[in-house]
């Protein structure tokens, strides 16, 4: 799916032809770079119904050709970079042609059936969107938080952002300490916060709403004809991430003999979940306590979306007692359960035996070594 370059004049006059026998003016034209830069909003969403070519044509025809490579570009960054990637939007046909990408990524993702393609392809189409919004005015962003659900404050005379602080705890990435309620002002339910504060609580809620758009999203036959060979790619790509997970050699730790709330959580990270705080700090006390080092606890989260080494790190380190002067315990089977991370569906009865996570994968093992 590769733009021939020769055909660009051809392609682009045609266009412009289409643009004319539809009527659409420089009135319209004029909030194309808004549209293109931000393709997920409901005003483009109701641009490619109003506007948009026919299924066949999208998938098809010559003219928007450009518009399928550049959608296979945005999964392609996505995947392999975190952010979908910048293109130029100097011309007419630029911005037409991403926007018309967006919904096509959206598609050839869909049709991979694979939530951790799903999750990481949606992080990087908000952490993208996150680098626009920190180059618009403030004006910008108060408009568009209330499109994604964050109902905000904002105090023209004391240049002032405050955001109700349900919408506060739902985005903030709380795992960081700047972000915990305890570092915050708080007054009448609203929280006080800055304005690049307001573009990461509003990246966090875009990179929610793109994944559950996708996760309620069914494959196509006729998208999974036009993009075979992608598909096929990603799907290809996906396997190899899970195998390599799963023969990921994990120092001293035997899988076998996790207790069901350690597994469920080292999963839900294999899988790329977006695992919680309380999941993540659960995790790493307990196998600092099986005396785990720091790179062996790192390669765990390392397939998480969201993963970035040095924050990760920087967790790791500070739960372990590397980087303070406090070693945390891992939580016992009651905390686990008031957490809401005891699955307690999956108890066996060993678990019913015990009261601690690691006395469970302590009797695992002296059970093993009793039948030798």
């Amino acid at each position: 799916m590769k733009h021939n370059i020769h055909s660009t004049t051809k392609i682009l006059s045609l266009w412009e032809d289409s643009l004319r026998r539809r009527g659409l003016n420089d009135n319209v034209m004029k909030d194309l770079l808004t549209l293109a830069k931000y393709p997920f909003l409901n005003e483009a969403k109701q641009y490619i119904k109003n506007n948009g070519p026919s299924v066949d044509d999208l998938l098809q025809g010559a003219l928007y050709e450009r518009a399928r490579t550049i959608g296979i570009e945005r999964v392609d960054n996505a995947l392999k970079k975190g952010d979908i990637g910048e293109r130029s939007l100097a011309t007419k046909s630029d911005k037409i042609m991403e926007i018309f990408s967006y919904p096509l990524a959206r598609m050839v993702v869909v049709s991979v059936e694979d939530n951790y393609i799903k999750r990481r392809y949606a992080l990087g189409e908000a952490y993208h969107a996150y680098r626009n919004f920190l180059k618009e005015p403030v004006s910008f962003l108060l408009e568009l938080s209330k499109e994604l659900n964050i109902t905000v404050d904002f105090s023209e005379k004391s240049n002032t952002i405050k955001v109700f602080f349900k919408d506060y705890l739902r985005n903030a990435p709380t795992r960081y300490q700047k972000w915990k309620m305890i570092n915050r002002d708080m007054g009448k339910g609203y929280v006080t916060i800055s304005v690049t504060d307001l573009a990461r609580l509003m990246l966090e809620s875009l990179r929610r709403r793109i994944e559950e758009e996708m996760i309620s999203l069914r494959s196509n036959k006729i998208i999974e004809q036009a993009f075979s060979s992608e598909i096929n790619r990603y799907k290809e790509m996906v396997s190899k991430h899970k195998n390599k997970m799963k023969e990921m050699p994990i120092g001293k730790l035997s899988i076998d003999k996790l207790p069901p709330c350690m597994k469920d959580i080292l999963i839900e990270i294999q899988s790329g979940e977006n695992v919680p705080h309380m999941g993540r700090f659960a995790l790493v006390s307990f196998l600092n306590s099986l005396k785990l080092n720091i790179q062996e606890i790192l390669q765990l989260f390392s397939s998480a979306p969201d993963y970035q080494e040095d924050r990760t790190r920087y967790q790791v380190e500070h739960i372990t007692g590397a980087s303070s002067s406090t070693s945390y315990k891992s939580p016992g089977c009651d905390k686990m359960r008031t957490y809401g991370i005891c699955p307690s569906e999956k108890m066996d009865e060993l678990c019913k035996e015990i009261y601690h996570p690691i006395n469970y994968y302590r009797e695992k093992w002296k059970k093993e070594k009793d039948k030798k």
